[in-house]
């Protein structure tokens, strides 16, 4: 990471939040702890939003779609450093299957496609847990369709993680790395998922920064 480094910070509702989000507190980690670095962090995040372009049926409307807006933000601010974190929406809370994860996976590689042709480099972060075990969404059937209110059950094991492997996976000229925010938000998560299962709270957002700070090189 350059000195002076404009990062844009790409993801869904996890990362819009404001103001105590995980984009927050990098600014505010990296002013206390960098300061003659001079970084500079951008909430690019999009509640809902996804990279596949997929909707669930109970879902209120058309869930945004990265490309349709990514082009747009290029032009309009020209940034070093893209943080990107998808996945929790991406699969729309259903079953895995392998269109799933290769309509993931391209997804991937055209966001890492676009931002090469503009000369920006990325990072990747894991999609969070879907922490059913700190914050249980009550009884869950089969016989409604699978959505955010009423994820399939083993969302997190089949879907989230296998987003996390194809994350691990990638390889790209423009990719700086990839952070695993996963894994600790799961082993946190008692503590940190106190609204729902999808959104962490205060805590883990700092958390997640944290995580972030400690593995940026300088």
């Amino acid at each position: 990471m350059g000195k002076g480094s404009l990062i844009a910070c790409l993801g869904d509702s996890i990362t819009a939040t404001h103001p105590n989000g995980y984009v927050n507190f990098l600014q505010e980690l990296a002013d206390q702890n960098h300061p003659e670095q001079e970084l500079t962090f951008l909430n690019w995040g999009k509640s809902s939003e996804t990279i596949t372009g997929l909707t669930e049926e109970d879902h209120p409307g058309p869930r945004p779609y990265l490309f349709e807006r990514l082009d747009t933000l290029l032009k309009q601010t020209d940034v070093d450093v893209l943080f990107f974190c998808y996945g929790m929406n991406c699969g729309i809370y259903g079953k895995p299957s392998p269109t799933l994860f290769n309509s993931y996976r391209i997804g991937v590689y055209t966001f890492l496609e676009k931002i090469k042709a503009k000369g920006v480099k990325a990072v990747l972060l894991t999609p969070p847990p879907l922490a059913l075990a700190a914050f249980a969404l009550g009884p869950l059937s089969e016989k409604t369709s699978y959505s955010y209110l009423n994820p399939y059950p083993e969302y997190e094991t089949e879907v989230l993680q296998e987003f996390r492997n194809i994350l691990h996976g990638i390889d790209h000229s423009h990719l700086l790395g990839v952070i695993d925010i996963h894994s600790i938000l799961k082993e946190h998560q008692k503590k940190v998922y106190t609204q729902d299962p999808i959104h962490p709270n205060g805590q883990g957002h700092r958390l997640i920064a944290e995580t972030i700070m400690a593995q940026l090189s300088f």
